[in-house]
């Protein structure tokens, strides 16, 4: 994932934003413990949200508890009391997807940017075999999606829908693998969850074109936006923010169809605000925020 799965902190209630702070430092708490100190430089709010949203699903609350921030001493953070297999397998889906991403700007990248990835590789190498011995799923859904992503990006007539696919398709089966198979109703929670994934990853994936858009077009890139309208993208970006609408409208009629327990304010600031914030200041370069 990209950077881009946030929450908008302006529009939260002070204790739901303390507790999205908990599961944050929770998760560098946890990729520390089972990465090594180093992994928590690789922290995201993307895996955070995935932390958040596995342990919304779980039927006990996690409790929270005070204690000291390891990259800084002098702080108190809040951190879970429980909810160790959820912040697993988000630190688990962290270094998977770092490692992959590695791997795509080593063959994509600059002339130093892939010198520091090559540098870099065999810290990343090792994480991501820890982690995919723990959960192979997880391994094998990103894998599966880098493959795909770099056979569709051989097609120099792909289209945008075509493009975004394979990380539709990867968060899908990741979110999917949130659900206990003999919880109640877990099928149909699996078929929201998974529908919920594919477009929120779409959105992800086409928000990621949309920054890459200038640096792809210098450097030759694959970029699904530079492939179908060339120049001519800034006169397309009304049609961009329609389309982007569109996904996130899906993910959010799925998402309330979603059994959560825990966190549900949390996610809906993340849907409702956070995420469409980011959508209009990226393609707008926050022109239309302050109308």
């Amino acid at each position: 994932m990209f950077g881009f799965v946030t929450v908008d902190k302006s529009e939260m209630l002070y204790k739901d934003f303390e507790a999205y702070k908990a599961v944050y430092c929770s998760l560098c708490k946890q990729l520390g413990k089972e990465y090594t100190f180093l992994s928590r430089f690789i922290l995201s709010y993307d895996c955070t949200f995935y932390a958040v949203l596995a342990l919304a699903l779980e039927k006990d609350c996690p409790g929270f508890c005070k204690g000291r921030c390891k990259v800084n001493p002098l702080k108190k953070c809040s951190f879970l009391i429980h909810g160790e297999e959820a912040l697993s397998k988000a630190a688990a889906l962290s270094v998977i997807s770092v490692y992959y991403k590695l791997l795509d700007n080593i063959a994509d990248g600059g002339f130093f940017e892939k010198i520091g990835c090559c540098i870099l590789k065999p810290f990343f190498s090792n994480w991501r075999k820890k982690a995919s011995l723990k959960y192979p799923e997880i391994d094998n859904a990103v894998k599966t999606m880098s493959d795909s992503q770099f056979e569709v990006e051989k097609d120099v007539h792909c289209g945008i829908d075509k493009a975004a696919e394979p990380t539709a398709t990867m968060l899908s089966t990741v979110l999917k693998l949130l659900i206990i198979n003999d919880a109640k109703n877990s099928v149909m929670q699996k078929t929201v969850i998974s529908n919920f994934g594919y477009f929120l990853g779409k959105w992800i994936y086409l928000m990621d074109a949309a920054v890459d858009f200038e640096s792809d077009i210098k450097r030759g890139n694959f970029n699904p936006y530079v492939i179908s309208y060339g120049d001519d993208y800034n006169s397309k970006v009304d049609d961009i923010n329609s389309s982007l609408d569109y996904c996130l409208s899906e993910a959010f009629l799925s998402y309330n169809l979603l059994e959560l327990n825990h966190f549900k304010s949390i996610i809906e600031n993340l849907l409702i605000h956070g995420l469409p914030k980011k959508q209009k200041s990226i393609l707008y370069k926050e022109e239309k925020i302050a109308e």
